[in-house]
């Protein structure tokens, strides 16, 4: 059997990020299916398992993707993670924010679930936040929530850029924004938040820190930045 020892932990993070910033979504499942094969398998391993099976639910799921048999397949794995996880205090409020994101990814599988399960969602991340306030992923699921609910139900682009920029800066003050597949996600998404405002000078303070930690990103340099510098044109 594999065993997963932490200076490879740590370049299964590197990989991961490489396949996020290339878009190397392939070579991101390969990784995945490989951890699944670790036992015995620590509370580390898992953990970061759960955080790769997250990301990857989430890609199958997006629009240009819609590979919902997919998402359904990874997102029964990440349930399985998830309720190995050991309920001690450090763990409690992350199990209640992966909830609260499982059951949106739920929502995204079948919408017509939404009116039986989503405030179930609500309540598992408001449940997370009131068990660790400072949980970043917490602030993250809060503000994915506000970002994704109809404004007639509640939700609030405001109030998403709230928790977003939270999460943030919880992840600067605990040096996590380098190298983390998961900080460069919530850049692009506060970025998509502010172009709802239109808000492109948001948007452009998005990219160039994105860029700053990966000068070499060709999605940004390529395809976004292009885009928005037309956006920046217009207003001048």
């Amino acid at each position: 059997m594999l065993v997963l020892m932490p200076a490879e932990a740590q370049t299964t993070q590197q990989r991961i990020y490489d396949c996020y910033v290339q878009r190397n979504m392939a070579e991101w499942k390969q990784i995945v299916d490989s951890m699944e094969q670790v036992s015995p398998a620590s509370e580390q391993h898992r953990k970061q398992l759960l955080n790769y099976e997250y990301g990857y639910v989430a890609w199958c799921l997006s629009k240009k993707n819609n590979k919902k048999t997919e998402a359904e397949q990874y997102l029964n794995k990440a349930y399985v993670q998830l309720e190995t996880l050991p309920k001690t205090a450090q763990n409690v409020s992350s199990i209640a924010a992966y909830n609260a994101a499982f059951i949106a990814y739920q929502i995204a599988l079948s919408p017509i679930r939404a009116p039986f399960i989503g405030m179930k969602s609500i309540r598992y991340a408001k449940e997370a936040l009131r068990l660790d306030s400072l949980n970043y992923f917490a602030h993250i699921q809060m503000g994915n929530i506000y970002y994704y609910m109809p404004p007639l139900f509640g939700g609030s682009n405001q109030k998403a850029l709230q928790h977003y920029h939270r999460a943030q800066q919880l992840m600067q003050e605990n040096d996590m924004a380098k190298e983390n597949w998961l900080y460069m996600n919530l850049l692009m998404t506060i970025a998509d938040a502010y172009k709802k405002e239109k808000d492109w000078q948001g948007v452009k303070a998005c990219y160039d820190e994105a860029l700053q930690l990966q000068p070499n990103y060709p999605y940004i340099t390529e395809n976004l930045y292009p885009t928005l510098q037309k956006h920046l044109e217009k207003k001048h």
